[in-house]
C-alpha cells in the first residue's frame, strides 16, 4: 500500500540502487530472512506452481514472532546460511519470477532504515550493505539532509519517537531533535580533527546530563549557548593511551566470540589478521609490544585516518541519524555516546591491526571493512549488551575513560 508522505533524508538516498547478484556481501546470505504476515499469506495464493511448491517447502511460521509486520514467518536457510530463494547467480527468484510486490517488508526495505519523529518520516541507509556503504562513506563533501514529498511503499518502522508525549515530560527525549542536530553539527565541524570532535561531543552530552538534573526547561537555551570552541580549548590529549586501548579491545574481542557467533568469513579473516598483527597469538604480555602499537597507531592515524577522515565522519553521522543518537542504547544519553565511541575506536583498532599485518591500506578497503564490521556488530546477538555491561561494571562510562579511547 503506497502513500505520499513528507520525508526527511540524507541526499545520498536517491543515489542508491540494489545491485543484486553483483553484490560482494549479499543480504540474502548469513542472516535470518523474516516474512511479515501479509506477505506470508500472499505466498499461499501464488498461481505459479513452481514458486508455490517452493514457498510450501521453504517458508514456515515463526512461533516466537515479535511483530506481524516483521517476523511472522521465516525462510528456511540452505547451507552457508543462503536464502532458499537465491539462485546460483545470487539473484532473488521471488523478484525475478513473480515480482517485487511479493518481497517481504524486510526484503523490500533493507538497507533502508525508516524512523518516525513527531509523526514525520525519516529514512537513511544501513552501512551493513556494501553498495550503501560505498555511496555514503565515500562522500568527501559530507552528508547533507533534505525534506520533500515522497511515495512510501512497503517499510518497517525501526523507531518511533513522539517528543511532545507526556511520558517524556521529565526525560531528555523531549529534546531529542535539538540534541541530535547539535551532535551531528559537532561531528561535521571540520575545524577540528576527529578525536577533538568526539571529545567535544562527549563533553556536550556530559554537560547536558548535568544540566538536566537541575532545570529541564532550560535545555533549549543550554543547547543554543553551548560553545564548541571553549570546550576544545580545554581539551588536552595527555599523551597516547594506545596500550590501554589495545588491552580494552582485546577484551571486547572476547565478547564477539568470533569462531562461534560470527558467520561472516570476511570478518573471521579480518580477526585472524589482527590477532597476528597485534601478536596476540604469542600469548605474551601486551606491554612488551607497546612501542610497536604506539608506532602503528600513530602511523595509521597520520597516513590513513587523517587523510580519509570524511569516511569516519560519515560513518558517525549516518549512525547517529539511523539509530536516534544519543538514545541508541537506552534513555541514558551518555550510554549512547560511550557506545558510539566504542564502535568508532573498535573500527580503528581493527584497521590498525590489519595495517600491522598487511603494512598498507586504502579508502576502498577501509569502506569494505566498516561495512563488514557493521553487519557483524549491529546484528550480533550479545556483543553490544555485553560491551555496555562491561563498561558499566568497570565504571568506564565517564569522560576520563572516553579520553583514553580517542
Amino acid at each position: 500500500m503506497e502513500k505520499t508522505i513528507k520525508l526527511r533524508y540524507p541526499t545520498y538516498l536517491k543515489e542508491f540502487e540494489c545491485i543484486g547478484g553483483e553484490c560482494k556481501d549479499s543480504c540474502c546470505i548469513g542472516w535470518d530472512i523474516d516474512i511479515d504476515k501479509t506477505t506470508f499469506r500472499q505466498y499461499y495464493k501464488v498461481q505459479d506452481k513452481e514458486m508455490k511448491r517452493m514457498f510450501q517447502k521453504n517458508v514456515h511460521n515463526n512461533d516466537e514472532y515479535l511483530s506481524p509486520d516483521v517476523d511472522y514467518g521465516k525462510v528456511k536457510l540452505k547451507s552457508g546460511k543462503r536464502c532458499a530463494f537465491l539462485d546460483e547467480a545470487n539473484y532473488c527468484m521471488i523478484y525475478s519470477k513473480i515480482g517485487e510486490e511479493y518481497l517481504s517488508n524486510v526484503c523490500t526495505s533493507f538497507p533502508r532504515i525508516t524512523n518516525m519523529v513527531d509523526r514525520h518520516y525519516e529514512m537513511s541507509l544501513d552501512v551493513a550493505c556494501p553498495e550503501a556503504a560505498r555511496i555514503l562513506l565515500l562522500k568527501e563533501e559530507g552528508i547533507s539532509f533534505k525534506e520533500s514529498e515522497e511515495i512510501l511503499g512497503k517499510h518497517i518502522i525501526s523507531s518511533d519517537i513522539e517528543t511532545t508525549s507526556t511520558e517524556y515530560n521529565n526525560s531528555p527525549v523531549k529534546y531529542f531533535k535539538e540534541i541530535r542536530d547539535l551532535s551531528i553539527k559537532i561531528i561535521q565541524n571540520r575545524k577540528f580533527d576527529l578525536s577533538q570532535r568526539l571529545y567535544i561531543l562527549g563533553d556536550f552530552i556530559n554537560a547536558l546530563e548535568k544540566e538536566l538534573k537541575h532545570k529541564y526547561n532550560n535545555v533549549p537555551t543550554f543547547i543554543k549557548q553551548y560553545n564548541i570552541n571553549s570546550v576544545n580549548d580545554s581539551y588536552e590529549k595527555k599523551g597516547p593511551s594506545y596500550i590501554i586501548q589495545v588491552d580494552f579491545f582485546k577484551t571486547m574481542l572476547g565478547f564477539l566470540k568470533v569462531s562461534k557467533e560470527v558467520d561472516s568469513l570476511s570478518f573471521k579473516e579480518y580477526t585472524k589478521q589482527i590477532i597476528a598483527g597485534f601478536k596476540f597469538d604469542k600469548e605474551e604480555d601486551i606491554s612488551k609490544h607497546s612501542e610497536l602499537y604506539t608506532k602503528a597507531f600513530e602511523n595509521y592515524t597520520e597516513n590513513f585516518m587523517n587523510n580519509n577522515s570524511y569516511i569516519f565522519e560519515n560513518y558517525l553521522v549516518n549512525f547517529m541519524y539511523n539509530y536516534m543518537f544519543p538514545f541508541n542504547e537506552s534513555e541514558s544519553m551518555f550510554d549512547g555516546y560511550i557506545m558510539l565511541l566504542v564502535r568508532s575506536s573498535f573500527i580503528r583498532f581493527y584497521l590498525v591491526g590489519r595495517y600491522l599485518y598487511n603494512d598498507h591500506d586504502n579508502k576502498e578497503d577501509i569502506v569494505e571493512f566498516i561495512q563488514t564490521f557493521s553487519k557483524t556488530i549491529e546484528h550480533h546477538r550479545t556483543y553490544l549488551t555485553d560491551s555496555l555491561n562491561h563498561i558499566k561494571e568497570h565504571k568506564f562510562d565517564n569522560m576520563e575513560f572516553a579520553k583514553k579511547l580517542l
